[in-house]
């Protein structure tokens, strides 16, 4: 699977995941995991591939469990927006 890389900062970004962008941080606050997502999302076959990836790479990067069909809710908005 191709992910369109701006649009999955945009999707990210908007969720913001774990309130830091709303906090104050800068814009590039979660491109590391942004880069870890793209980078690995070639693997995936399904927009519940890249939920999981997604779950995967912010409990891997920054200790968090989010949401499980929160994360797949973003993976079809983030599928969608970068068409």
């Amino acid at each position: 699977m191709n992910i369109n890389i701006e649009a999955l900062t945009q999707v990210i970004n908007d969720w913001d995941p774990v309130g830091l962008l709303a906090g104050g941080a800068p814009e590039n606050e979660y491109s590391i995991e942004v880069r870890a997502i793209a980078q690995k999302s070639t693997s995936c076959k399904s927009e519940t591939d890249l939920a999981i990836l997604i779950y995967r790479v912010f409990n891997d990067k920054m200790g968090v469990k989010l949401n499980q069909l929160v994360c797949l809710k973003q993976a079809f908005k983030i599928i969608e927006y970068g068409k």
